[in-house]
């Protein structure tokens, strides 16, 4: 089984000394657990205020790496959101964007955060939003990141018709209550944990609404390859989850 990971990392994280650094070192470590590809975003455009530096950076370095697609993030706490999203809408190969409001410094609640989703929609583009990347637990002690609330994913959803948002860093019991609430949304299993993750979850949230998402490589890929390849779901189920979800949810050619 090949997998295609929606939520992968290359750069350097603060708190970490992280095997994996760059696109090569990426691409050898997917090989490694059986993944063919996928998005990819830079911690160089996660924390800054301007965050276009470190997404052009990303873009100029998978250039012509096969399978690899870039994941830009767009920061909305300055003036100039609008201007950086106008560059990313202009390059042709991006199919979706990432929002990081807790790393970001700005609200989901904001104004900015409708209009926003709301642009990446109209153009084509989906909207990727990361609630967490590191469980709050386990934060370094010096930082307070607060992970994004259901309510506010929830009310957000509702204001941007249309968008349907593929959510990462999830709980289980976070995903489960976006269910109730009847928002359109995709998720990755990232920080979803639980006997049969995948079978569980499946109770309430429909199998071709979850993606595959290693969080490479601030998590260990092959627990999380684990989740899909050694669940006792049927093979079609796996593979929807594993890859094809993501390809159809992305609209990549198979």
């Amino acid at each position: 089984m090949m997998f295609f990971d929606t939520n992968a990392w290359i750069g350097e994280w603060p708190f970490q000394n992280l095997p994996v650094r760059d696109v090569a070192a990426l691409r050898r470590h997917w090989r490694r657990h059986g993944i063919g590809g996928g998005l990819v975003s830079s911690f160089s455009a996660l924390w800054p205020v301007d965050p276009m530096p470190g997404n052009r950076a990303l873009r100029a370095a998978i250039s012509g790496a096969r399978g690899v697609s870039a994941l830009p993030v767009l920061n909305l706490c300055g003036p100039g959101w609008e201007r950086d999203l106008d560059e990313i809408e202009s390059w042709p190969e991006v199919r979706a964007v990432r929002l990081a409001p807790a790393y970001g410094g700005w609200s989901l609640r904001s104004r900015a955060a409708q209009e926003a989703a709301a642009a990446i929609t109209a153009h084509g583009r989906r909207v990727v939003l990361t609630v967490r990347l590191v469980d709050e637990r386990h934060e370094h002690p010096a930082l307070r990141i607060k992970p994004v609330k259901v309510a506010d994913i929830v009310r957000w959803a509702k204001a941007v018709p249309g968008m349907t948002p593929l959510l990462r860093g999830l709980s289980r019991w976070e995903m489960e209550k976006l269910a109730e609430a009847a928002v359109p949304f995709r998720a990755d299993l990232s920080h979803a944990e639980w006997t049969d993750t995948l079978g569980t979850l499946g109770r309430t949230v429909p199998f071709e609404h979850l993606l595959f998402g290693s969080l490479a490589p601030l998590h260990i890929t092959a627990a999380q390859v684990a989740k899909i390849a050694a669940s006792p779901q049927t093979e079609k189920r796996r593979l929807a989850v594993a890859v094809n979800n993501a390809k159809i949810f992305l609209k990549i050619d198979q």
